[in-house]
């Protein structure tokens, strides 16, 4: 046995042990995901995150090899692995130093946009900008429940670019007020101008932008349809992305993609390699629009997907593997899974656990704190797990709540995670180093 990834330290340390010859027999962990390829198996702990090689003699006999039983690869047939991930995480989490306080604050100065996106989730919200009263609270705020140091300001909209003044308003405020922070935005990028990227450089203190694309020019066009193309259109954003990667802040492109589009991407990575190959302050990603996830193609789109995102490393530019399967083990599974750590707050100061979730799910506001505590308390409770997910091996990667009411839900997750494990232990098996196809998330 060879190990290809080394396990999460505190994960092992509480789930490794020596287990007393079992009287019911022996299985594969639920945890176990194998991909195998030329008589070598390739075996990943979805909990653990720890990586294995086999060889084939091995792969046959799991049950005698005791490391396996040790490191939880192979457990006894009666074994509750749902009941020890449970007990397991809330074991760490209360090992965990406590801090007071929330360290991210993810902010829509505005629910307006300067584009028209033909796939809009909010489309249909109510147009609302923050005003200086609203901007002057929030920052009143973030000084009374932020932890020691620095903080990270998350700008999202809308177009959060409409509300530039109120992000200048902000940061300048919470500068003065001595509070340290860092800023990271997703946009459009089309109305960054010189001036402005130097404003959230030095003021906005702007370390990362998201910048979403949809393809090509015409494929852009289509999809976006600005209300005023002539000022804001592919042009303009391909400056911005250069303005912005030469202040030195990263710039990670997401490409969105439908079952349209796709045939169409391999030009468009090709203009990408001419563009920005070789700039280490853009990356870039592919991502099938939410929509495309309802439908009886996903799957094969995905498919379709993974086979461009070699093409992309074939043709080197800069690449943000999303395929992967996380191995750094996380305690919270997103924001609305860490309201201890975050919070999402819209232009009227009203609280929400997600920047996704549709009107009528806040909980609060910045004026009158906690209005629901039924709501907010139910939101903070530890999760009970999913009957349907108990036995999906990718449960420790994904969330133990309610899926069904996640705007990113979609039934067929299970189908997808088998196939990003497909590609992604396919990779490790080329390479036999994990360590080059994956680099762990920033927090």
């Amino acid at each position: 046995m060879k190990i290809i990834k080394e396990p999460n330290e505190k994960v092992i340390a509480l789930i490794s042990t020596k287990h007393p010859e079992s009287k019911c027999g022996w299985r594969p962990s639920v945890w176990a995901v194998s991909y195998d390829k030329d008589g070598a198996h390739l075996i990943k702990h979805t909990f653990s995150g720890e990586i294995v090689s086999l060889t084939e003699e091995e792969y046959v006999d799991l049950d005698s090899l005791e490391e396996l039983k040790m490191r939880r690869f192979v457990v006894p047939n009666d074994y509750d692995e749902a009941k020890q991930y449970k007990e397991t995480v809330n074991l760490i989490k209360l090992m965990q130093p406590e801090e007071a306080g929330l360290r991210t604050y993810t902010i829509l100065p505005t629910t307006a946009c300067n584009a028209r996106c033909v796939y809009c989730y909010e489309e249909g919200y109510p147009v609302i900008t923050m005003n200086e009263e609203t901007a002057a609270r929030l920052v009143d705020f973030i000084c009374e429940t932020k932890r020691e140091g620095k903080v990270t300001l998350s700008w999202f909209g809308g177009e959060p670019l409409v509300g530039a003044k109120i992000i200048s308003y902000v940061c300048k405020t919470l500068g003065e007020r001595g509070v340290p922070y860092k800023s990271r935005m997703i946009t459009n990028a089309s109305l960054f101008t010189e001036e402005l990227v130097r404003e959230a450089k030095e003021l906005w203190k702007l370390e990362r932008v998201q910048v979403s694309l949809d393809g090509d020019r015409n494929d852009y066009k289509e999809r976006k349809r600005y209300v005023n193309p002539t000022a804001h259109n592919y042009d303009t954003v391909m400056q911005a992305i250069r303005l912005l990667s030469d202040a030195d802040i990263k710039v990670n492109l997401r490409v969105n993609f439908d079952s349209d589009s796709i045939g169409r991407l391999k030009a468009f990575l090709d203009e990408m390699k001419e563009r920005f190959a070789a700039d280490k302050n853009v990356t870039l990603y592919l991502s099938a629009l939410y929509q495309e996830k309802s439908k009886p193609y996903f799957i094969e789109l995905e498919r379709q997907m993974f086979e461009l995102n070699s093409y992309i490393r074939e043709l080197g530019i800069n690449y943000e593997n999303r395929e992967k399967i996380h191995t750094s083990f996380r305690l919270n599974a997103c924001m609305a899974d860490g309201l201890d750590k975050s919070i999402v707050i819209k232009p009227d100061g009203s609280f929400f656990d997600c920047e996704h979730l549709p009107e009528g799910h806040s909980w609060g506001n910045i004026f009158d704190g906690v209005t629901d505590a039924e709501l907010f308390e139910k939101l903070k409770a530890p999760h009970e797990i999913n009957e349907k997910c108990r036995k999906c091996p990718y449960l420790p990667q994904c969330t133990p709540f309610y899926i069904k009411g996640c705007p990113g839900w979609f039934e067929t997750c299970r189908e997808y995670n088998d196939l990003k494990t497909e590609y992604e232990l396919r990779r490790v098996s080329e390479t036999q180093n994990y360590e080059e196809t994956e680099k762990d998330d920033e927090d």
